[in-house]
Formats: structure tokens, sequence, C-alpha cells
């Protein structure tokens, strides 16, 4: 492939070119002439672009498909029987789970690091006896929790965006089909890792297995993607030239392109899914819990052979933790063993165990409803100073709270040998030997303090049916305290520019909670064996069902991260309480409402929305089809490709417009190439120019469907022909067809990998450089050039009737991870299209929304009684809240779209215009 560059003498015709390979992470868009300091300062508006596109899992077949196919069939086999593609698989199935758990090792080794060095800075200072202790304690804690912080949060706003938060939302939005940008790339991985260190041990409220999750992910793709830059120089070098003509003649390069087999959409979803389960299992110790996990609640698309690289993936990362940390090898929030309960005592406490796991399922609805109020206060994303000092906002908090409540209303209370050894518990203004314990909930390390808490009530005695000898490390009143301003404190942590996760405060919210009922009940019934640890457990696993509004998965990962298999009946319990109670307070889980606070991001259900059962997929298809003919002349192709952002076009076969059933087809271009515009259509002359609106048929019979990636590599490849669809320029080689198919099918791990939206855009247009192609001394004419697509489009793309239901479309689209469904009337003709956009916006509103949709335009005099539930009905009547596209084509009016590059109708121009987003973005 000649390369740009190379002697202009050469004819453009019989030039390649190539695309940008991987290009950086994309950069805020700034103004030309925009000075440093405003660079640095951020701006005040975000940018206007595409957040997600839709992922490719339907295989192309066409002929070279079949082709490939068959020469793998009975190519050459290297190792019984198998050609090395299983092998490689399992490889990077193997080294997903083994590295994901040298992260963990890592995160956790860091984090303890960091925060005993700076506990033992705190107790430093409050071992002097300087009237200003207090404040010098104060002051440390906030300057040292600062500058993590703002190392942290400046990678994420100049360096890598995508690695802000847990990073859970959008890998589950990716896994169901969504491809985000930046998501999974190397930068975002080690922004990730140093920000959750970072987060952790500035003592946020914030903890390391959500972000783990991303990091296993990240660290899937990357092995999945890699490219090995060392081979073409360095020390590749070397070692050839040490070892001679063998190593020359061991092309490690030509070994590698097994990977160009497993890097389909399909292949790197699995992987992505074994990368979750890693992560996950890896920050609980739980591997049966991470392959539930990614089972309920990441994986959109689930089969038994996902499973299984989910189940190999997180066995050997807890195997890896257990291998370099010791001390995880009893669980990841073990605590010292509590004493069992028979039937009976199960039995009494059990309206006990209901109150305790109501009141966690609140909890965890309040937390979600405060955290969205406070999405209305935080500052804009491409304000980054602001960024950086929301979260230094936040240290400052912590450590104020932390220090005044500490000398407001702790106590001192003597300290356990064993909390000495492990250089556990805080002084602060106590004597020698002492600890306070408000100071201790809010400053020492997060995960300490859960497995403390996990462990009240070990170490006490029964003597003649009393408890005695018993001592809680904490008061009722600083459990209490600590469990009131802790919510406020994880509400406004969650949202910052900061990675961090929630699993880690909302089991401390919780634990905390659970304790302190646990020992009022001590105080109520003290000849009742009552362990405010054990409530303390079911209470953090009540709060994390509230939040999260996990189920089965989070059962098992409570009992394998705790090793406490004899509690399953409450933590089975609590669970279903606290579901219970937090979908009747606060439908969304944390997941959803993230979801719906992106926009763009069209998270599909499993199941279809009852409201697509009362339609048909014409009433929810997007109209203004643009496609192609079998042999296109280049002109033609160019402009809609400009024009337009869809990443699917139809391809027709013209037909006799004499014939009414259809006729002969013929594969020669006419004169004048008709287009759809909604649902009339537009004529237009070869070089795509309008001429006139009419009502006329569509443009063809469908035979095809290709892809905008196909498109740019035969324009890339300069695959040309004339209008008979002989070559231009080039002779038929059967290797060359079978190259391209290759680039066809590893598009997007060669160009774009981590951008794709960019490949819908004139960038790589303008790349090719097709202005002024010629061959020797004469420029060609584009509108002469025709390139032949029914080699390389796909010739069995699926398709429904328009009088389907569309419950039934929703299913076939999910079941088949399709992206473009073309729906077709009794002739084979294209009326619409169905993407993922369109099914979403179909959903309408209500609590199984995954993300927003805007609402209608309504009338203005009845916005101040859109709260009351009562006039919501009537308001929707007046207002107009019947004007999307589905129920126009519902109730048999013209489509409310007039745009050609309309995708989904009214209801989606209304919610792109709110998000400031280009409409019909790319999904098609």
């Amino acid at each position: 492939m000649a390369q740009p560059g190379e002697d202009d003498e050469t004819p453009m015709l019989g030039r390649s070119v190539t695309f940008a390979r991987n290009p950086a992470p994309a950069k805020p868009a700034y103004e030309p002439g925009t000075s440093f300091l405003a660079k640095v300062l951020g701006s005040k508006t975000a940018t206007t672009g595409r957040v997600s596109e839709s992922l490719d899992y339907e295989p192309i077949q066409n002929k070279l498909f079949y082709d490939r196919m068959k020469s793998r069939k009975e190519g050459k086999k290297k190792l019984y029987g198998y050609t090395g593609h299983t092998l490689a698989k399992m490889l990077v199935t193997t080294l997903t789970g083994i590295v994901t758990g040298c992260f963990a090792v890592a995160l956790t080794k860091a984090c303890g690091a960091i925060t005993g060095w700076k506990l033992d800075i705190l107790r430093n200072s409050h071992d002097e006896d300087a009237p200003a202790r207090t404040l010098v304690s104060f002051l440390w804690f906030w300057f040292i929790g600062s500058c993590l912080v703002s190392l942290a949060t400046a990678l994420v706003q100049y360096w890598a965006p995508a690695s802000a938060g847990a990073g859970v939302t959008l890998v589950m939005a990716y896994l169901n089909g969504n491809h985000v940008p930046n998501l999974l790339r190397f930068n975002t991985l080690i922004s990730k890792f140093v920000g959750t260190v970072c987060a952790v041990s500035a003592g946020l409220p914030m903890g390391p297995e959500g972000p783990m999750v991303h990091i296993g992910a990240c660290v899937a793709s990357v092995i999945t993607y890699m490219e090995c830059k060392c081979l073409d120089g360095g020390i590749f070098n070397i070692f050839t030239n040490c070892f001679g003509r063998k190593a020359r003649e061991f092309n490690i390069k030509e070994k590698l392109k097994i990977l160009d087999e497993i890097v389909s959409d399909s292949d790197h979803r699995e992987f992505v899914s074994a990368g979750v389960s890693a992560g996950i299992s890896a920050a609980f110790g739980a591997p049966i819990g991470g392959v539930l996990f990614s089972m309920e609640e990441a994986c959109s698309f689930w089969s038994r052979k996902t499973a299984w690289r989910c189940f190999i993936a997180a066995t050997l990362s807890t195997f890896t933790i257990q291998l370099l940390n010791r001390s995880a090898q009893h669980g990841m929030i073990a605590f010292t063993g509590l004493k069992l309960m028979d039937n009976k005592d199960w039995l009494m406490q059990l309206p006990f165990l209901i109150v305790n796991s109501g009141m966690a399922g609140l909890l965890g609805a309040a937390f979600n409803s405060l955290r969205m109020w406070l999405w209305k206060v935080r500052a804009v994303k491409t304000r980054h100073l602001l960024r950086i000092l929301e979260v230094i906002g936040l240290v400052f908090l912590v450590s104020l709270v932390g220090h005044f409540f500490g000398w407001a209303a702790g106590s001192c209370r003597p300290l356990p040998e064993e909390w000495e050894e492990e250089k556990y518990g805080i002084r602060f203004n106590c004597e020698e030997h002492k600890y306070n314990d408000v100071a201790t909930l809010f400053l020492s390390s997060q995960h300490h303090t859960i497995i403390k808490l996990f462990s009240v009530g070990h170490d006490d005695t029964l003597q003649d049916g009393d408890v005695t000898d018993f001592v809680p490390p904490f008061t009722i009143g600083a459990l209490a305290l600590f469990a009131t301003v802790y919510l406020g404190l994880m509400s406004v942590g969650a949202g910052l520019a900061i990675p961090g996760g929630l699993f880690m405060p909302s089991i401390l919210l919780g634990s905390s909670w659970g304790c302190f009922w646990g020992l009022i009940l001590r105080l109520w019934l003290p000849k009742w064996n009552i362990m405010p640890g054990l409530y303390a457990i079911l209470a953090a696993t009540g709060v994390l069902a509230g939040v999260f509004r996990s189920a089965i998965s989070l059962v098992v990962l409570v009992v394998e991260g705790t090793r406490g298999i004899d509690y399953l009946f409450g933590v089975i319990l609590s669970v279903m309480i606290a579901n219970w109670v937090a979908h009747h307070i606060h439908h969304d889980g944390v997941y959803e409402s993230e979801l719906e606070r992106i926009g763009n991001v069209y998270l599909l259900r499993d199941e279809p929305p009852h409201r697509l059962f009362t339609l048909t997929a014409e009433a929810i298809m997007a109209t203004g089809v643009y496609g192609f003919r079998t042999i296109e002349p280049v002109s033609r192709i160019l402009q809609v490709m400009r024009t337009t952002v869809h990443n699917g076009f139809p391809v027709f076969a013209e037909e006799d417009p004499e014939d009414e059933n259809g006729g002969t087809v013929s594969e020669a271009p006419s004169s004048k190439a008709l287009v759809t515009l909604g649902h009339s259509t537009s004529t237009q002359d070869i070089n795509g120019n309008a001429t006139a609106n009419k009502v006329a048929p569509l443009s063809g019979r469908l035979v095809g469907l290709i892809l905008r990636s196909q498109l740019l590599v035969l324009l890339q490849r300069r695959h040309f022909c004339d209008a008979t669809g002989r070559p231009i320029g080039r002779d038929y080689s059967e290797q060359q067809e079978l190259e391209m198919e290759t680039e066809m099918r590893t598009f997007f791990r060669r160009y774009f990998t981590h951008a794709r939206y960019v490949s819908a855009t004139a960038q790589p247009l303008d790349e090719l450089k097709l202005d002024g192609v010629h061959a020797g001394s004469t420029t060609l004419d584009l509108s002469n050039l025709y390139i032949d697509m029914r080699p390389y489009m796909n010739r069995s793309p699926l398709t429904i009737r328009k009088d389907c239901s569309a419950a039934r479309a929703h299913q076939v689209f999910i079941n088949l991870g399709l992206r473009h469904l073309l729906v077709v009337d009794a002739r084979n003709h294209v009326v619409g299209i169905i993407t993922r956009k369109d099914l979403d916006h179909a959903a309408g509103h209500g609590w199984w929304r995954m993300s927003h949709v805007a609402e209608p335009p309504r009338n203005k005099l009845l916005k101040h009684f859109r709260g009351i539930p009562s006039v919501g009905f009537l308001a929707r009547l007046i207002g107009g809240g019947g004007s999307s596209n589905a129920a126009a084509n519902a109730n048999g009016g013209a489509a409310a779209a007039a745009d050609p590059e309309a995708n989904g109708g009214a209801n989606g121009q209304a919610r792109d215009a709110e998000q400031g987003l280009p409409h019909g973005h790319g999904h098609r």
C-alpha cells in the first residue's frame, strides 16, 4: 500500500492513502487564538458533539466472507486441528484476569501505604502538646488530600476525561452496543488507576470497587488492541542482530496477524465482559459473584462462551491476589467471626431485621435522590479549574467535619491491643493508649473501619444470661452522627471529576446504621443474642441494594467477600426488603440515573417496554433512508457521506419502472437517482443535486446493506470501476480482494479505534484527497468513476415487514445484536430503518427507561402545574404531548421529520436540540 508523500508523479488513481491510526484522545475544542490561561481554566459551555456510536456485532455476509470461511476450514491446522484462534482468545482471557489481579494488588498496596503515611503524620501532630494541634492536624489532612485529588482531577480534566467517576455505567452502555469514545484506551486505564489511588488515599467518601470494574474492562481492551511498537526497531532489532538470520526469518508481525481474527466487536465484547468479571472479583475477592455481576448488571449479551470467559478471568484475578497479597485470602471485607444464630434467634429478631433492612433501603433511595438534586449545582465538565476546586472543597469538608465533630462530640475510649498493632484509631486530644471514636470514624481508613463495624459484638461473653465485659468500640451517638453526615458527604462526592466508586461508601453508610441499630437493641434487650456486627453486615447489604438495585449478584458478592455463609438468610432478606422499599421511593438506581444524565447513550432493555406492544414497526421506524445502487457514481457517494452521519446504507437493485411487480433488475445506473426524503422523494441528477420534489416510489428493491467503513476502504483503495463494473486503473486480484475484506472487517482496529464517531465526519474524506483524481496527464471527473458494491455489501441484511409488531422488532434487534434493522413492504422495498435510537425514543416515558427523552413542546400556561399528578394527563393533551413521530404515524398523519437526516422523528429532534447535538448522530 502506497503511503502519502510518495512520488507526486504517481497517478492518484493507483495510489492508496492511509488514515491516521488511532488518533490521540479528543481534546476540548477552543476558538483560534485562545490563550493558555483560558485553556487551563476551561470554557463556560460544554462542546457539542456525539457521545457514542453503535457497535457492529453482525458479521458482513458476502462472497468474500464465505471464501474466507471456506479457506479457514480447508487451510492448514496448527495444533491438534486448531488454527490458533482459540488459543489466542484463551491467552487474551488469561492475561486479562492476571493483569487485573496485579492492578488490584497494586491499588491496595498504594492506598494502604499513602493512607498509613498520612495517618502517621496526623498521629504525630496529636502527640505534641501544642495548643493548636487540632488546627495543625486539620491543615495537614487538607493539604495532603488536596495535593492528591488535584493530581487525580487534573489527569481527568486535561488528559483522560473518560476516567471520571466509577465508570461502571459507561461500561454497561458499551456492552449494550454503544461505543463511547476513549472509554477503554490506555490513557484512561492509567488515569483511572492513579486517580483511584489518590481519591481513596485522600479520605474521600469513595471506594476502589467500581473503578476496578472499569480497570478490568480497560485491561481487556488494551490487551485485545495491543500494538507492539518495538517490532519496527529498538529491542526487536537488537534481538535480530544478536541471533542472526533465523531470528530475522521469524517475522513476528506475521505471527501477530492472528489478532486480526479476534478483534471483531462481538469478540471484543466477550473480552470486556471477562474484564468486568475480573475487576469486580478482584475488588471483593469473589469470583462467582463477579461472574454473576457481569451476567445480571453489566452484560446485555450472555452465552455459555461468555460465561466461561468471565469465570476464567474472575478466578485468575482472585488467585493472583491471593498469591501476591496473602492478607486478602479471607475476603476483601472479612471480619472477626461472630457468634452463630440458631433458628430461634432468627425468628425472634425477624421484626428488627426487617426494620434494619427497610431503613437501609431508605438510606439508599435518599442517596440517589440527593445525588440527582446536586447535579443542578455541579460545574460544567469543561470548567477545568472549577472541577478541581470542587474536589478540593470536598476534601476540606471531610477534614472539617472530622476534626470539628471529633472535638465537639467525640469520646475517648481505651485502645484495644489489636488496634494498636494494626495502627488503627485516631488519638485526637485523648490520653495515650486511647482513641477518639468520632475522629476515627471520619478520618481513618474506610476499609478498616468497615471491618471493625462488622466485628462489633464478637468479643462479648454471656454470664447467667446477661452480657458482660462488652464495651462497643463506637458509641451510639457517634454512629448516629457519622451515618447522618456521611450520607451528605457521599452524595456530594458522587459525580465529581475524579475516579471513585460507591460500593465502599455504601457499605460504610449501611454498616454504621446497622451497628447503631444493633447497639440500641442490645440496650433494650440485654438478654437476647443480638450482635451489632451482624446488623451492620445486613444493613450494608441493604444500602447496596437500595443504591444499585442489584439482587442475585449482590448476595453472592457479600457472602463471598465476607465469608459469611452462615448469614445467607439475613443477606437475602435484606436485599429483598431494601430493593422493594427503595424502588417505591425512587424508581431509578445509580446506573439508570447516570445513563439518563448522559442523555444520548441508548441502553436498551432485554425485554421490550409495554408501549411497543401497541405499535407497529412502521410507527417507530425512521424515514428518509439514504441508499445506493449496486454500482454508484463516486461523486454521489461522496456527497451522501458528507451530508449525512449515517453508518449504514441500503443497496438497491434498480428495477424497470414499467414493471409493476418488480420487473427486471438492472445493474447499470440510470441518469437519474431517486432518493427518499421522509414520505416523499427527491429527484437528483448524477451529481446528487436536487432538481424537484415529488411523490415517487422508493429507489429500488433491497439487495444488500453497506457500511460507511466499507465505503471508506473502497475509496481509500481507489477501488473504482466504470458504469458496467469493469475495473479502472487496476487489475483484478483475488489476494487483493481478500486483503480488502480483512481491512473492512478490522477497520476500527486500524483506524479510529477509540473515537469511531470521527469516521462519520468530513475528516477521513478530506484525508482521501480525492479532488482532482488523475490518470497520467488526464484529470478524471468523479461522476465518471463508479464503485461496484456487489462483492462487499452484506447480502443478507435483517429485515422486517412494516406491519410487524414493534415489540417483535425490539426482540429481534436485541437478541441478534443488530445495528440496522430495515423495514420493508410486501415488494421488499425499503420504507424505513430502525436503530437503537429509534427503539429508545419509542419506549416513551417511565421508570423503565434507561436514557432521557426530551419532553415535546407543551403549553406554557400549564408549566406550573406539571408537577401535579392529577393534571398531568390533561397537560399532556393540551400541551401537544402526542406530536412525536411515532404517534403521528400511528394516527395516519404525515411524518413530522422532513429533515433527510431524521432518525427517530420529532421526539428525537427535540431531544437532540436539547442536548445540543446534531440530529441523527451516527447510530444509523
